[in-house]
């Protein structure tokens, strides 16, 4: 098994003390986001790789500098795979990306457009985008929702990757969270692109959404298009895998459609690693 999505963070060092806030009232309890990273290589022992990542967003109050993924790695450089993160609304964003990518060694790049504020098909994201595309870089993009009150919900929506994937059609692309609650529109952008993937991660504690969205993925025939992740330390690896095998506990004798058995194992046996050209 493979884990596409994962974060490294600092909370006292990362976040903003406003995003903290909006965090634990999203939860409704305090949750503290700083990751140890004795305890992030045990939840992973159930992964050949996991990627794993910061987010670069002033508008909402993240910042996980390069370094620190680079550094986080060394925990195991077997098993963890360092992307930077990029925010084009500040200065230096592309000198920052050349440095990560040529001097840090990060082998993909993950973006929240909706977190910094800006729309993904901005002008300032086309020397990214094409810098990606050249070198071979995959972006995972959040999608969908988020608890962050300053984060525009337009900037979000799937449907704006189509768009982008027209204009760079070797782009390796993952959409996160199947772009929550916006199902839909992710598996019509997925179907469309060959090089457009989404990740499950953080979907599992919604079972009826979550439910849907991979009944629809198979009426779409778009399921060799999910990849695993889990988006720890919100999400931990075994309820991320026990949650989906179990995605059909939530129907039970209602004579729904069910998910199969060829679509769960198989996403948990995907090589996403290779699909996004990181063999």
């Amino acid at each position: 098994m493979q884990n596409i999505h994962s974060h490294a963070l600092d909370q006292a060092l990362h976040l903003s003390p406003g995003t903290v806030r909006e965090c634990d009232l999203s939860r409704g309890f305090p949750l503290d986001l700083t990751v140890d990273a004795a305890a992030f290589l045990r939840d992973a022992e159930p992964f050949a790789r996991v990627a794993v990542f910061g987010m670069k967003a002033r508008l909402t109050g993240w910042w996980v500098p390069d370094d620190f993924i680079a550094d986080f790695v060394k925990a195991a450089p077997e098993k963890l795979t360092g992307f930077a993160a990029c925010d084009p609304t500040q200065p230096g964003y592309l000198e920052e990306l050349a440095h990560a990518l040529e001097t840090l060694g990060l082998r993909g790049l993950k973006m929240a457009p909706m977190y910094a504020g800006f729309d993904p098909r901005d002008p300032r994201c086309q020397p990214v985008y094409a810098c990606c595309q050249e070198r071979g870089i995959p972006i995972l993009f959040h999608t969908g929702t988020t608890f962050c009150r300053a984060a525009p919900l337009g900037f979000s929506r799937p449907w704006l990757w189509d768009e982008i994937a027209v204009q760079y059609p070797e782009l390796r692309i993952v959409l996160a969270h199947v772009g929550h609650p916006w199902s839909d529109e992710c598996l019509a952008v997925i179907r469309k692109h060959p090089h457009v993937y989404a990740d499950i991660s953080a979907l599992y504690y919604r079972p009826w959404q979550f439910y849907n969205t991979l009944v629809l993925a198979q009426e779409y025939c778009v399921t060799h298009k999910l990849l695993f992740g889990t988006d720890y330390p919100f999400a931990a690896a075994e309820p991320s895998i026990g949650g989906l095998r179990e995605v059909n506990r939530i129907t039970g004798s209602s004579g729904l459609p069910a998910v199969t058995a060829e679509t769960i194992e198989g996403i948990l046996a995907r090589d996403a690693f290779a699909l996004l050209g990181l063999s």
